[in-house]
């Protein structure tokens, strides 16, 4: 249920980035828009489920909350890299 979660939010994280920078930007996708989706979504897993699942703000009750949220930023910006990666492709199917 979970994972069925995480993925329906990053499928609708993605139709925003759609619905913000529009059809024009899935026809010619440039890095910073989706890297910017992509970095800020680390909010949410650092203030709403850490904190709900007992580790704390950005992982402060963990042993290594530093690594932890270091990790999360990474995971989040392969994530943007994704959406533009995912754009870049199809994006010829668009013109």
């Amino acid at each position: 249920m979970g994972w069925l979660a995480h993925y329906s939010i990053g499928v609708t994280l993605a139709a925003l980035l759609l619905a913000v920078y529009g059809l024009e930007w899935a026809r010619k996708p440039t890095l910073f828009p989706a890297l910017t989706v992509g970095i800020v979504t680390v909010l949410a897993p650092l203030f709403i489920l850490q904190p709900a699942l007992g580790a704390g703000i950005a992982s402060s009750k963990t042993p290594r909350p530093v690594f932890n949220c270091v990790k999360s930023l990474i995971t989040h910006t392969v994530f943007g890299l994704g959406l533009y990666l995912a754009a870049f492709a199809t994006s010829r199917f668009l013109r």
